[in-house]
């Protein structure tokens, strides 16, 4: 099965001067996208943007339906497309992947969700390090695309098959990790705050529920409509 974590880039001094012509060489001009390999990208309100498979073509979309469209791997620069972003990201052989890229505003998974923020695999388990002190964006995104395409049903069935069993221990996982928090967080609390919290905790728990199974719907729906070759 496909590598789902984001990949760590390698990272090394360049001279600054380079490092402005690197950031300058973008898709419509200075400031939008940077396409290629990156060899550094701490600079805040940019998100390091790869994928499996390598070169997917993705198209950025912002508030205001100010696009723009490169291969990965992307450096993204947010600061210049109105958020939240839609990222779709194509490749043949393989299912459109949608990304909705926008600031993660809450500090815990359970306010995040009380929030009403979109709650995915890929960014569940953010944590403060993993995001811009400023912008709140991610500092980096990696995009799995699902193949559509198989030579035979066995392989189509045994593919799916691990994707099911990949999202199904991921939302588990973010269950747990929710049902632990509060917990914690009831038994650290006065009765009348935790019962208030408790009522926070149980809304939270069933919306990530809800979004782990419409996760599952659509990876089946994805199996049943792949084509075999």
């Amino acid at each position: 099965m496909e590598m789902k974590q984001p990949i760590n880039p390698t990272t090394k001094k360049i001279h600054p001067v380079m490092f402005v012509m690197l950031c300058c060489v973008c898709f419509y001009g200075c400031g939008i996208l940077t396409s290629g390999p990156i060899e550094t990208y701490y600079l805040s309100n940019k998100t390091y943007l790869t994928s499996f498979p390598e070169e997917a073509k993705c198209t950025i979309t912002g508030h205001s339906e100010e696009t723009a469209s490169a291969r990965t791997p992307i450096l993204l620069n947010s600061s210049n497309l109105s958020g939240p972003m839609k990222i779709a990201c194509t490749h043949e052989g393989y299912w459109t992947s949608n990304i909705l890229l926008e600031p993660i505003d809450g500090k815990t998974l359970a306010s995040r969700l009380i929030g009403r923020e979109n709650i995915t695999i890929l960014n569940g388990g953010y944590n403060e390090a993993d995001l811009w002190p400023h912008s709140r964006l991610p500092r980096k995104l990696h995009i799995v695309l699902r193949r559509n395409a198989f030579d035979t049903s066995e392989a189509k069935n045994l593919y799916y098959a691990d994707e099911i069993l990949y999202a199904k221990k991921s939302w588990g996982l973010l269950i747990n990790n929710l049902l632990s928090s509060c917990k914690h967080q009831n038994d650290m609390q006065p009765p009348v705050t935790s019962i208030l919290s408790r009522s926070h905790c149980r809304f939270a728990t069933k919306r990530l529920q809800t979004l782990g199974r419409n996760d599952l719907i659509k990876i089946e729906q994805e199996r049943r409509r792949s084509s075999v070759e």
